[in-house]
């Protein structure tokens, strides 16, 4: 790619002590679009070297003050990613190799023309933007792999930073739904960390975890002898959170009577303690949780409608683990080296038929039961190099290859989400049984199912279960 076409100039650092040379040299590098530094000695150069980090030095290999190929070993060791041409006075086969052998990215003899300098830098400069576009690139993998420790890279979890991304800098209240474990206050300390408030406090309550009075207490504080064991005045969490982010969980495990007195509080932008009177101003950006589907809680009569208008500005559903297979590896990794370094279990790994294991698993406590999972096989593995299926728990082993129970059909989660399992559990099942038959030979498999080579590779990789192409044509 032509510096012209890049967002940011390819720098480039003449050294020559040829004073019109390097002057001609930066002319003919400038008017390309080049930034171009020159100097003329070679301690010169490696201050340059130091404060401008230019990504492509061209270097004559004869200086006043030290040998080209001395400079260039500094360069090599100060700089590894820029790219050194050197300038021979001589074409001599001698000088050159030596060059290419010290690290040199390429080499010019002298005399050469402008047109011969431009190709030559040209073709360093697209190694250049090579390597910039690949370390952006492994950037952005990083990032979607990973948000604010929410790891995987399916596409469902894609959206979710997507949204992630774009409702945090809002004011936005969001109500984050799914199943427990699924890592929805880790959703929600991602919108928190990500916005305005950032500097300010993330406080969370779990609305099933206090009785009524309790939780009214932590919530609003209290007043010193408003009830029994109220020997001081207690400021509440509500007032400890303020101008930051205040996280409800399980909203849809706290009274009605609660909800009403909430929703007061999401209206007015007001508390007032328990026993008190004086009405005291709260300023926080509002998040909440459920496992409950949000509208079921509505007509059970669990979730007021009208804080659910309050709170759901902005819903954003986490889908189970069993339904985003893809997150499973990168997850394990995560987890692995986690508990690897806590448990002083330096280079461990997960063998292929472990990962297999993990990802065919249902997972029906979500994330949370594959942390634990992780954390149980690496706190017992015999400190070898890899965790193999004589380290993974039981109760995994039995749903291995699809041998464990048929995932029950009940009405307790939306019906878009059910129909997706039970999609799901059909197809691991009939292509397992499609590929064992032809002995995971994929063209025949294809043909006798009537569908592409390219679907049954989809399914293969997004169900783990490559094995059965036993190495055949497909």
């Amino acid at each position: 790619m032509p510096p012209s076409e890049v967002r940011a100039p390819i720098s480039v650092l003449v050294v020559d002590d040829e004073e019109l040379l390097a002057k001609s040299c930066k002319q003919i590098l400038a008017s390309e679009g080049y930034t171009v530094h020159c100097e003329g000695r070679g301690k010169a150069a490696l201050e340059t070297l130091r404060r401008h980090r230019p990504e492509i030095v061209l270097t004559d290999l004869m200086l006043p003050d030290m040998d080209g190929l001395a400079l260039l070993k500094e360069v090599r060791h100060l700089a590894p990613e820029s790219l050194v041409i050197v300038i021979t006075g001589f074409a001599t086969v001698n000088s050159s190799v030596e060059a290419i052998q010290a690290g040199a990215y390429d080499y010019i003899p002298k005399p050469f023309t402008a047109t011969q300098l431009r190709i030559l830098i040209g073709r360093a400069a697209q190694q250049v933007q090579l390597a910039r576009d690949n370390a952006h690139l492994r950037s952005e993998l990083k990032r979607q792999q990973s948000f604010d420790g929410i790891v995987g890279t399916s596409e469902m979890l894609q959206q979710i930073f997507t949204v992630i991304s774009r409702v945090a800098p809002t004011e936005a209240s969001v109500l984050i739904s799914g199943e427990s474990g699924t890592g929805k206050e880790l959703i929600a300390r991602a919108i928190h960390s990500s916005s305005r408030r950032a500097e300010r406090p993330f406080v969370a309550i779990n609305c099933a975890a206090l009785p009524d009075q309790l939780l009214e207490s932590e919530l609003f504080g209290h007043e010193k002898g408003s009830f029994t064991g109220a020997d001081g005045l207690r400021r509440g969490l509500l007032e400890l959170a303020a101008g930051g982010t205040f996280f409800l969980d399980e909203i849809t495990e706290m009274s009605l009577d609660l909800q009403a007195k909430l929703l007061r509080v999401l209206q007015d932008k007001r508390i007032r303690r328990v026993g008190g009177e004086a009405e005291i101003p709260v300023d926080v950006r509002w998040l909440s949780a459920t496992n409950r589907d949000p509208e079921a809680a509505i007509r059970e009569g669990k979730l007021r409608q009208d804080l659910f208008f309050r709170l759901n500005v902005v819903p954003l559903r986490v889908p189970p683990l069993r339904t985003r297979p893809d997150d499973i590896p990168p997850l394990a990794q995560y987890f692995l080296k986690r508990y690897a370094k806590e448990y002083d279990r330096n280079g461990l790994s997960l063998a292929p038929e472990v990962l297999q294991v993990l990802r065919t698993y249902s997972w029906p406590g979500n994330v949370r039961e594959l942390q634990n999972a992780i954390e149980r096989m690496v706190s017992l593995s015999a400190g070898e190099e890899a965790i193999t299926l004589a380290d993974v728990p039981e109760e995994l082993l039995r749903s291995r290859n699809g041998d464990g129970a048929a995932r029950a059909v009940t009405a307790d989660r939306p019906y878009h989400e059910a129909k997706a399992d039970a999609i799901a559990d059909f197809e691991k099942a009939y292509l397992s049984d499609l590929l064992r038959r032809h002995r995971g030979n994929i063209s025949q498999a294809a043909r006798e199912a009537g569908i592409d080579r390219k679907t049954i590779h989809r399914m293969l990789l997004r169900y783990g279960l490559e094995k059965y192409q036993l190495g055949r044509q497909g």
